[in-house]
């Protein structure tokens, strides 16, 4: 799990904005599920709309950094 979280780290501060914001979004929504503010279900849910295809593809502009952003979005919804 903190491969994921720091990677997303990374993602936060990369320099595209689409990407930084998902990535800050993802961390403060497994902050929340951390703190009991939301369940399980709510997270997943939460986390698979940050990476939906059809909006994420519209707004990517680096394939490398969608795909490292999927990645860890998906791996931390599963491990929950």
């Amino acid at each position: 799990m903190s491969d994921y979280i720091e990677q997303l780290k990374e993602i936060a501060t990369c320099g595209h904005g689409w990407a930084e914001e998902r990535a800050q979004t993802a961390l403060q929504l497994t902050e929340d599920l951390n703190a009991g503010n939301i369940s399980a279900d709510e997270y997943r849910e939460l986390m698979e709309d940050l990476v939906r295809t059809d909006r994420l593809d519209a707004e990517a502009s680096n394939i490398e950094i969608k795909s490292a952003l999927v990645y860890c979005v998906v791996g931390l919804s599963k491990i929950i």
